[in-house]
């Protein structure tokens, strides 16, 4: 394997795990802001709450997404 295509291997491996780092995170922000929700009585702050619950889901989910493409990438260039 050439030298450069071990760097660029190595690179996206280095992305994939930052990735894979911040996925719990995302996941422990909605359960930060499903817990907001359910404990304030304000109704236009648990709705806020609820949505930026559904984005830190979205975010993950996203995450997830660009892992799977990244491992994709990185095993069709170790053929």
């Amino acid at each position: 394997m050439d030298k450069n295509l071990r760097r660029k291997i190595k690179e996206l491996e280095e992305q994939m795990e930052a990735l894979i780092i911040a996925i719990p995170k995302e996941e422990a922000s909605y359960h930060f802001y499903t817990d907001l929700a359910k404990n304030t009585e304000h109704e236009g702050s648990r709705k806020m709450f609820n949505r930026l619950a559904e984005e830190e889901l979205d975010h993950k989910s996203s995450l997830i997404e660009l892992v799977e493409k990244l491992r994709k990438e990185i095993d069709s260039l170790k053929k």
